[in-house]
């Protein structure tokens, strides 16, 4: 999300938009809808400060299944925009509070980075399609043997290794 200072007014704003964080497409899963984002935006003096809400969701693979899912993300955060002079860009945190700067010959301010560090905190380390996900269901596998029985047909390439079984 970009935000263009010269376009934020003294006291409050609001600024709602979608993004699919391009410059982050190969890091995150890929998009199932583009995130959208719902900023409450104060503006005093050199000061701005971006009260933000986020929601999306991406295309997940369960980590029991391997089933492509949906997986919602959401998450809010705030971002400090301060105006100095020769500085622009994400803060290096040398603690002065902003965490970005402008400059009148910089006066776009892309927050994509912050965006991104909460969505990556909000995703889920082992992503399950539902709590209730029993896994990788094999056809022809009878309690969890993978050699079949006479619980029905069973798959052709396991072929091979019935015949080592049975010693034929």
């Amino acid at each position: 999300m970009v935000i263009d200072v010269r376009l934020v007014p003294e006291g409050h704003s609001e600024i709602v938009s979608e993004s699919r964080l391009s410059g982050f497409a190969g890091d995150l899963p890929p998009f199932a809808e583009p995130v959208k984002c719902m900023a409450g935006i104060d503006r005093m003096e050199g000061t701005i400060v971006v009260g933000l809400r986020f929601s999306g969701a991406f295309e997940a693979e369960c980590a029991r299944c391997l089933e492509v899912y949906r997986q919602p993300v959401e998450g809010e955060l705030r971002v400090i925009i301060r105006e100095e002079q020769g500085r622009y860009g994400a803060s290096l945190d040398d603690g002065d509070g902003a965490d970005f700067f402008f400059d009148v010959n910089h006066e776009l301010v892309d927050i994509s980075s912050a965006i991104y560090d909460e969505i990556m905190i909000a995703l889920p380390l082992k992503p399950l399609c539902s709590e209730g996900c029993e896994g990788i269901k094999i056809e022809g596998a009878a309690g969890g043997d993978a050699g079949g029985g006479d619980e029905g047909p069973v798959d052709p390439r396991w072929a091979g290794l019935m015949k080592l079984k049975s010693g034929r």
